[in-house]
């Protein structure tokens, strides 16, 4: 029974921690304390104190199991689910790192990218190009593949497939899908920074959901045939090579509406 009392506060203490340490990481980069990097490297012992608070608590699991009783199972189990719910959302960026595309720039269309014009300019030093570089060889699958490979490859194509729209009983199915898209990007809470219906492009900038990271959106919707419109779609993160998925995350996102 000592042990159980011992382990499951234990556990508790590392938990509240973690969180406390995950809590000025996540708040000094949206703050504009330090850079996303650093956020990074302060995330490192947060989770290692995760890792403590679920080592503990499993071992306060199995003793109250062993045992047959139920000493501090609230602070043990409030210690064992807060560091699941804690190291879910780590393991998961980790590998979506180390399985999926290691890109940050995500197109439908690797071959002719939508291009930013009003977010062109909001670019700083030490961000990613705004020219799409469909030839950088990226490892996928245990080979270098060019990006619009890996691209085209990824999911048997399933963000590169077509994207036309018929609509036959449409007077412009351009105008059509264009305000469709429009209303999509809105839905899915990105901030429109720009758009054009003539041209058919809208631009936005989603962040992401922990450290409010930026990325750029650009939809483009053109004529294709007589009857129908077809829509691209690109998000790039503004910084790194490897952005664990987040931009193939909003393209995905989109098309699930659109298509």
């Amino acid at each position: 029974m000592r042990f159980q009392l011992v382990a499951a506060r234990t556990a508790l203490a590392a938990l509240i921690l973690a969180l406390l340490t995950a809590a000025a990481a996540i708040a000094g980069v949206r703050l504009g304390r330090f850079g996303f990097a650093t956020g990074r490297l302060v995330m490192v012992p947060a989770t290692a104190l995760a890792l403590l608070a679920l080592g503990f608590g499993l071992a306060w699991l199995k003793s109250a199991i062993g045992r047959n009783e139920g000493a501090a199972k609230r602070t043990g189990l409030a210690a064992l689910l807060g560091s699941l719910l804690f190291l879910w959302p780590v393991a998961d960026y980790v590998w979506q790192g180390a399985t999926g595309l290691p890109v940050s720039d995500v197109t439908t269309a690797p071959e002719d990218a939508p291009q930013f014009v009003a977010l062109a300019g909001a670019r700083r030093p030490g961000d990613n190009p705004a020219a799409f570089d469909a030839a950088r060889k990226i490892p996928y699958g245990g080979e270098q593949v060019t990006v619009a490979y890996g691209l085209h490859m990824w999911k048997n194509g399933l963000i590169t497939h077509p994207h036309t729209k018929l609509l036959p009983g449409s007077k412009s199915p351009q105008a059509t899908v264009f305000w469709r898209s429009f209303e999509i990007v809105k839905a899915l809470g990105w901030r429109i920074v720009g758009y054009d219906a003539k041209a058919g492009r809208i631009e936005a900038v989603a962040a992401s959901f922990w450290f409010g990271q930026p990325a750029d959106v650009v939809v483009r919707v053109r004529p294709s045939g007589d009857m129908g419109a077809r829509y691209d779609i690109r998000a790039q993160s503004r910084r790194g090579e490897n952005d664990h998925g987040f931009a193939l995350g909003l393209v995905r996102a989109f098309k699930a509406r659109a298509d």
